[in-house]
């Protein structure tokens, strides 16, 4: 008997068993649907915190003083965790020097 037919017969074997186990089992079952990223986000206020769980600053909103009296802007303000801010953007150019 030839030496190398057991190998070519073997080799002919896989691949005819790799092809037909492609269209033959069923399909994997998945544990769970991908997540579907939702177009937008919505919140009064993003509190940022640390590895603890203790708060380190929040991002927020807040009324600003208009320029034209009569007109309400408003504000992005990051506030430290006092509440005291710490960053704004937005809003009137000219922010007051202590807030009520």
């Amino acid at each position: 008997m030839n030496r190398n037919l057991p190998l070519a017969l073997a080799l002919a074997a896989g691949l005819l068993g790799g092809t037909l186990s492609r269209y033959i089992t069923l399909p994997s079952v998945q544990a769970q649907a991908p997540a579907v990223n939702p177009p937008e986000i919505r919140a009064q206020r993003f509190t940022l915190v640390d590895s603890r769980g203790a708060v380190m600053g929040t991002f927020t909103s807040r009324d600003s003083v208009a320029s034209e009296p009569g007109r309400k802007s408003a504000r992005i303000v990051l506030l430290d965790r006092f509440g005291r801010e710490i960053w704004a953007a937005g809003g009137a150019g000219i922010q007051p020097v202590a807030e009520p």
